[in-house]
């Protein structure tokens, strides 16, 4: 096809001016651990192979190595943002509740059960016995109430409105958690299983402080991070004091930023399961012999997002030739491969009360009559940020720069490092950027909070406000009518098309890569990863 061999060519230019550096995770030697001296002649210990660890009878590798594109930065559930955290607080910690494997329903987790009082306004949770951290420590009734109140009152979280609903929180023993709410709450159990509402060790917190503990915190779930190297690896153990069963004995993280070279590594053999498998790649590993490339279910959206406090991106006319003047099934042909679907709404259509619009559909004409009536008859500059080494990113912005030129729109492309990109468009440094979202409970409320709120991320980074939207939102958390509840999403929803502050531009599953030997790899459409069960079998 002469347009893939086109972008292909872009591509390559583009990247090829744009530098940085991917490093690779490098191994340390370890410290020789020293053993008790024997009473008799000292011997040494042999030392344990992979084969020494069994399951089911079949010998299984002691340690799973995961190559993820970025490095996680802060692991408070309170205070971080981004899924590079959140999905590894599936791991470690655990709430009252949690959300199904389908991501659908929400279901008992440290709570065995529940009542709900006449009014809708009191929660009595009935807690699991005898939990413990995996430092030991054991869940006490202190360590519930701090948990929740700071989920709540922290005034840099971004992710607090999950709690705001809660008046008051009681723990009359170590087995009981009585929740009440300010008003009936629609979403209430949905956002109890958000992991800012994790249960907490306050003692080792007030121990380390929060620094510190952004860094190391502890749980009550199957793993518990025992090594974290910046920037190259992050190393799980299974929590010894979990009363469950996980199989895997270590499950290491390195971070790999640049896709190519991380498939590279998988199919070398030096990393056992890579994430974010560039698309273009799927066919390629799976075709592999030694390997199997899954395309996971998910509630990811990619979009465009516009700054909607520079110029041009604040007139709505610009922002809706973006739409007419960006070919969105094409993005989807040559960025995902077939392993997603044209956007038209900035919500998923696996989510609640999703809103299946007409896409606007591509329109060069109609694109440059709106830049002509917003003053732009020429067209004019911007600037795409982008982050160095995501190839679907990169990809994405190769093709818009294509497709906008011919509306006139002349697009430079910026990449940076990642973690440097995300901090500059956090900061509103940017003009245009590219982000994704997924859903972390089964309920909107979370999603159009962060898209409408302006004091909660500023409406998603683009700095655009709708009185009228964040009315809506207020009223969905509180609105306990079915139909009524679907209406206000749906007029959000709309909302969203005709204005226009992001653009959404696909949905896709989540792009997985592994040996063929290892099995277990569970991670639910939300994203969280669920790895009781993940083992790699070695014969």
């Amino acid at each position: 096809m002469k347009k893939r061999k086109i972008y292909l060519l872009l591509t390559l230019l583009i990247v090829a001016s744009m530098l940085f550096t991917a490093c690779s995770p490098a191994d340390e030697p370890e410290e020789p651990v020293e053993g008790e001296e024997p009473a008799e002649e000292p011997a040494e210990e042999p030392e344990e192979s992979e084969s020494d660890f069994t399951y089911n009878g079949r010998p299984i590798a002691e340690q799973i190595v995961v190559g993820r594109i970025q490095d996680s930065n802060d692991l408070d559930p309170v205070t971080q943002d981004g899924n590079v955290n959140i999905w590894m607080f599936n791991l470690m910690m655990e709430g009252l509740v949690k959300t199904s494997d389908d991501g659908t329903e929400i279901l008992p987790a440290l709570a065995e059960d529940w009542e709900i009082s006449d009014d809708k306004l009191t929660y009595t949770f009935h807690l699991v016995p005898d939990v413990k951290f995996s430092n030991g420590d054991p869940v006490l009734a202190e360590d519930w109430v701090w948990s929740i109140e700071r989920a709540r009152d922290t005034e840099a979280s971004v992710w607090k409105f999950a709690a705001e609903g809660i008046a008051n929180v009681e723990a009359p023993d170590d087995e009981t958690v009585v929740i009440t709410l300010g008003a009936p709450r629609a979403a209430i159990l949905a956002e109890l299983a958000m992991f800012n509402l994790t249960v907490q060790d306050k003692s080792y917190y007030e121990e380390v402080g929060q620094e510190e503990y952004s860094q190391m915190p502890v749980g009550t779930g199957p793993y518990r991070l025992v090594e974290w190297r910046k920037g190259e690896d992050m190393t799980f153990e299974k929590n010894p004091y979990y009363r469950g069963e996980a199989i895997t004995e270590s499950i290491k993280f390195v971070v790999v930023p640049d896709d190519n070279t991380r498939a590279l590594q998988l199919e070398s053999g030096q990393i056992d399961a890579m994430t974010y498998v560039p698309f273009n790649r799927m066919n390629t590993l799976d075709a592999n012999a030694d390997l199997k490339a899954i395309g996971i279910p998910s509630t990811e959206t990619r979009y465009v997002v516009f700054n909607n406090g520079v110029e041009p991106w604040g007139d709505q006319n610009v922002r809706l030739a973006m739409q007419y003047g960006t070919d969105k099934q094409e993005m989807v042909d040559f960025v995902l491969y077939g392993y997603g679907e044209v956007a038209r709404s900035y919500a998923p259509p696996a989510g609640l009360y999703y809103n299946d619009f007409e896409d606007y559909g591509y329109d060069v004409e109609k694109a440059k009559e709106l830049l002509a009536e917003a003053g732009y008859p020429d067209g004019f500059e911007t600037e795409i940020l982008v982050r160095a080494g995501n190839a679907v990113y990169e990809q994405m912005a190769v093709i818009l720069k294509e497709q906008w030129s011919k509306i006139g729109v002349e697009a430079n492309i910026l990449s940076l490092e990642s973690a440097t990109a995300v901090d500059t468009y956090r900061a509103m440094e940017h003009e245009v950027t590219l982000s994704g979202w997924t859903n972390d409970i089964p309920d909107p409320s979370q999603q159009v909070q962060y898209v409408f709120m302006h004091d909660v991320v500023q409406n998603y980074y683009t700095d655009w406000k709708s009185e009228r939207a964040e009315e809506l939102v207020e009223q969905g958390i509180v609105e306990l009518d079915e139909a009524a509840r679907e209406a206000i999403y749906l007029e959000l929803q709309e909302i969203h098309y005709s204005e226009v502050p992001m653009m959404p531009v696909f949905h896709s599953v989540y792009p997985v890569a592994m040996k063929n030997e290892v099995e277990g790899f569970n991670q639910t459409p939300l994203g969280n990863y669920r790895f009781e069960e993940l083992v790699m079998y070695l014969d």
